[in-house]
C-alpha cells in the first residue's frame, strides 16, 4: 500500500486524524528541528535537547488537535506556534528566577534505578509534559501522574522509564525493545499525549 502524500496527510489532519498528524510530524521532523534550532538560544541548548523539545511539541499537537478549529488549519504555522510556546516555557523552566535551580541534565544525574529515585523521576516527567501555566498544585498532579503511569502496560512503562528515568536515546531504546527508532518516537509521542491529557483534563 502506498504511503499517503503530504497533501493527503494534511487533508486527514484537518479531519481530525491524530494518526495522520503523527505521520506528518515524522515527515516534517527535519524542518521542525531546524526551526527549533533557529529560535532556541545557545544557552538553552546547553540544558535541553532539540529531540526532547520535538517530542513534547508532538505530544502537545496530538493532544490539542481534537479541540481546535480545523477547517482552514495551516498545519505548519500551527506547529511553529506550538514550538515557540514550548521554547518560551523551556526558558522559564530553566532560567526563570522562581524556577528550580537544577536543570534537566542535573536531574538526570540524580536519577538512579531504585524506588527511592521515583519522586525525582516523576517530577522530571511532569516538567517535560506541562507548561508553567499548568503547574498549579504539582503534588496533586504528581499523584495523578503516578496513577496514570500505573495504568500503562509493561512495555509502555518500560519505554517511559528508559527515556525519562535513564535518559536513554530513542535509538538505544529501539535496540533494546526490538522496534524501529521511528516506532519508539511515535510511541513516546502518544504516551506523553496520553499522560498530558490525564493531567490537563483531571488537573483543572
Amino acid at each position: 500500500m502506498n504511503k499517503p502524500t503530504e497533501n493527503e496527510l494534511l487533508d486527514q489532519i484537518r479531519l481530525g486524524s491524530t494518526e495522520s498528524l503523527g505521520a506528518y510530524l515524522e515527515l516534517r521532523k527535519g524542518r521542525l528541528l531546524g526551526f527549533l534550532r533557529h529560535i532556541t538560544g545557545e544557552h538553552l541548548l546547553k540544558v535541553v535537547e532539540l529531540d526532547d523539545l520535538f517530542q513534547e511539541i508532538s505530544a502537545s499537537a496530538v493532544t490539542a488537535l481534537p479541540k481546535i478549529p480545523k477547517d482552514e488549519l495551516d498545519v505548519d504555522r500551527w506547529l511553529e506556534q506550538l514550538a515557540r510556546r514550548r521554547v518560551v516555557d523551556a526558558h522559564r523552566e530553566h532560567f526563570g528566577a522562581a524556577k528550580r535551580t537544577n536543570n534537566r541534565n542535573q536531574m538526570f544525574s540524580q536519577i538512579g534505578s531504585g524506588e527511592q529515585d521515583a519522586p525525582a523521576f516523576e517530577q522530571m516527567l511532569i516538567a517535560s509534559i506541562t507548561s508553567p501555566s499548568m503547574a498549579v498544585s504539582r503534588n496533586w498532579r504528581l499523584a495523578r501522574l503516578q496513577l496514570a503511569i500505573s495504568k500503562l502496560d509493561e512495555e509502555q512503562q518500560n519505554i517511559i522509564l528508559l527515556r525519562y528515568r535513564d535518559g536513554m536515546p530513542t535509538a538505544e531504546i529501539a535496540k533494546q525493545t526490538g522496534k524501529s527508532d521511528g516506532a519508539i518516537r511515535v510511541s513516546l509521542s502518544r504516551l506523553l499525549a496520553k499522560l498530558q491529557e490525564e493531567l490537563v483534563d483531571k488537573g483543572k
